[in-house]
């Protein structure tokens, strides 16, 4: 009797130990910056230095976009992209269709961006595994993704041309979009975009590429 108990607590004290153990790793494999986790897909934050709106930007931004609500003094967001929507100044995509304004002489100087150091960015790459979406690893902050079906043109969100011409069969992550009179075009970071109506195809994500991603 002594020693069937004694097994139980043994086997006890060693679910107990694993549990700790699993529970441990799970929390070291966060990548913690300042106040926030570190994503994949995050290009910086921004940390709010006075009262400053968080704006809602739908698909039409001429009708669709206001002041959500106040960010207050010492509070810090992922940043995903940056975007000058049409009819605004440029500002820093906090994920979704929110944002904020970034700092010029018209607006003040309301909030602090800063980028990932490369120390960090290596501690996230070996703290996740992959979910590969096709031929590229679907990122945070992603909403979808561009196949091209030929050689394609790129521009920046002003709509100037740029030099850079993606060959047919890449495939491209989108982070965002612009709308304008000519359809309008998908950005795939880093300020470049290609035309909606060109010669490609775009996907979203499915629910079980997110939940993978998200895990």
């Amino acid at each position: 009797m002594k020693k069937s108990k004694l097994i139980v607590i043994a086997l006890t004290l060693v679910a107990l130990f694993t549990f700790s153990t699993i529970t441990s790793e799970a929390s070291t494999s966060k990548v913690m910056w300042g106040k926030t986790e570190l994503k994949k897909g995050q290009i910086g934050k921004v940390t709010i230095l006075k009262d400053t709106p968080l704006l809602h930007i739908g698909k039409d931004p001429s009708v669709d976009g206001g002041a959500v609500r106040a960010l207050k003094p010492g509070e810090e967001y992922r940043v995903y992209s940056t975007k000058t929507p049409e009819g605004y100044a440029p500002m820093y995509n906090l994920g979704g269709e929110y944002y904020v304004l970034q700092n010029s002489k018209l607006n003040g100087v309301n909030v602090k961006y800063e980028t990932p150091s490369k120390a960090k960015l290596a501690l996230l790459e070996d703290s996740s595994a992959k979910v590969m979406w096709g031929k590229t690893e679907l990122k945070v902050g992603q909403i979808g993704k561009v196949t091209l079906f030929a050689d394609v043109s790129t521009f920046n969100a002003d709509g100037t041309s740029r030099k850079e011409v993606l060959p047919a069969g890449g495939e491209y992550r989108v982070y965002t979009f612009v709308l304008d009179n000519h359809g309008g075009g998908y950005g795939l970071g880093g300020g470049l975009f290609v035309n909606m109506d060109g010669a490609l195809k775009y996907e979203t994500p499915s629910k079980s590429k997110l939940a993978l991603l998200n895990k």
